[in-house]
């Protein structure tokens, strides 16, 4: 009996003319209570008829009328669909506003912020000898605004989505982070044009916002760069490989602007990079991913082949339990990236400069204790391929303790020890840090890359 009082009811909603739906309802209760009206009408006709008779099996007549209500339900189907092509002839039925403004195609926004809050034992005073972001010299006892971050995200068509993210830093200067979009010809092949972080090695994909530790970790700032890492404009190519397991291959041809690698005084002097990427499936809880990294291009020493080579691996466990232990899950990552940059050489006269070749490395664990709470240790160290003898290297060590509420905010509390070898003379001293952050997100917020 319920399933065709139902099927009536929403057949008598279906079939209203057209006409309803191109219009705003002037008046919503009256609609709602006509609605009303007409489904107690029909079911009230159905009732009083023949063919209703409880649980017993429908007559012809119930059998031809669902028959009908079928074919017109398919009708509706078809005018639905003929009405979704044509864009604001149909008013609210296409989320079009009182003042005609269609909302359909508008982009997914979502705005992060970043408050840290931080203490340092050497204060905020410069380490003699070092550059204004070398090794964390950045950070500064005090509150601040780490970073704000604008995203927006939308198809532009069947082909093409788009990306776009500004980023303000310290509140200070205002930068276009990312602008891209990417094209799907296939199945297995897509295009990436635009200014993004590129694939080299895990860490360097991810925003500020998206960091495991609320710091950078010591070797991507000391090979790639402070700023943005690998942040070029690109064009990439990126085929999977029809292989047993999950393998994709990213082909890049950048521009060459990150000062620390390429940034070539020659304008037509581009970098490239390759990447790959594996994964495979070590159980139904655990999965383990393999990559390496290179890049290569003119830098920016003045003198004509004098190239950067940028190499790196990365390697990253999942444990994750499906059924048992639903609130537990542990990561272990570890990532290798050397630079060698070749100095400055000048032919006429002879002059040679030194080489700037650098090395570093970093593991970290975590593991999610409870539904909101995760406990994180990390170890990184940078003074590989240095011939300094090891009397520039740098070790740190890293505690943190995260309480993620939801997926759009957390709170993490982070301690930092730094040692320096040869401290005493290199002008400072080792150093403990504190530091306290809230990460929270509004809006619609894509999810993160895996």
């Amino acid at each position: 009996m319920r399933p065709l009082l139902l099927a009536t009811g929403l057949c008598v909603f279906l079939f209203a003319p057209p006409e309803v739906f191109a219009q705003a309802p002037q008046n919503p209760d009256a609609d709602l209570k006509e609605f009303e009206k007409l489904m107690d009408q029909e079911i009230l006709e159905n009732m009083e008829s023949e063919e209703y008779e409880g649980d017993k099996p429908l007559g012809s007549k119930a059998l031809k009328r669902l028959d009908l209500m079928e074919e017109r339900l398919k009708k509706v189907e078809g005018m639905t669909r003929q009405r979704a092509t044509t864009f604001g002839t149909r008013g609210n039925a296409l989320g079009a506003t009182s003042t005609g403004v269609n909302r359909l195609f508008n982009p997914a926004i979502s705005l992060n912020a970043l408050v840290l809050g931080a203490y340092r034992s050497e204060g905020n005073r410069k380490k003699s000898g070092e550059s204004d972001h070398a090794h964390g010299d950045e950070l500064s006892t005090g509150l601040d605004i780490q970073e704000l971050e604008l995203n927006a995200v939308a198809f532009v068509d069947n082909y093409l989505r788009g990306v776009a993210v500004l980023a303000l830093h310290d509140l200070e200067n205002i930068e276009i982070e990312e602008t891209y979009v990417d094209f799907v010809p296939f199945q297995n092949l897509s295009l990436r044009a635009g200014k993004y972080f590129t694939p080299f090695g895990r860490h360097n994909l991810l925003h500020t916002h998206q960091f495991p530790f609320i710091d950078a970790p010591l070797a991507n700032i000391a090979v790639l760069g402070e700023e943005d890492g690998v942040n070029e404009i690109a064009l990439g190519l990126n085929p999977i490989l029809p292989l047993p397991w999950f393998s994709e291959i990213n082909f890049l041809i950048m521009d060459g602007r990150n000062e620390e690698l390429f940034n070539s005084d020659f304008s037509d002097d581009l970098a490239y990079l390759i990447h790959s990427k594996n994964l495979w499936d070590l159980g139904e809880n655990t999965t383990l991913e393999l990559g390496g990294s290179y890049s290569f291009g003119q830098n920016g020493t003045s003198f004509e082949d004098n190239r950067t080579h940028v190499v790196g691996g990365d390697m990253t466990l999942i444990w994750s339990p499906l059924n048992r232990t639903r609130f537990r899950s542990l990561i272990w990552q570890s990532e290798y990236l050397a630079k060698f940059k070749t100095g400055p050489f000048d032919p006429a006269t002879g002059f040679a400069g030194p080489d700037e070749d650098v090395g570093g490395v970093y593991t970290f664990v975590q593991y999610q204790i409870h539904q909101r709470w995760w406990i994180q240790g990390r170890y990184g160290f940078v003074g590989l391929h240095q011939d300094d003898q090891g009397e520039e290297d740098t070790h740190r060590y890293s505690a943190l303790l995260a309480f993620a509420n939801s997926e759009f905010q957390a709170i993490r509390l982070q301690y930092n020890y730094i040692d320096y070898e040869n401290s005493g003379s290199r002008g400072f001293d080792n150093e403990h840090q504190v530091l306290l952050q809230l990460n929270f997100t509004i809006g619609s917020h894509p999810a993160h890359t895996y």
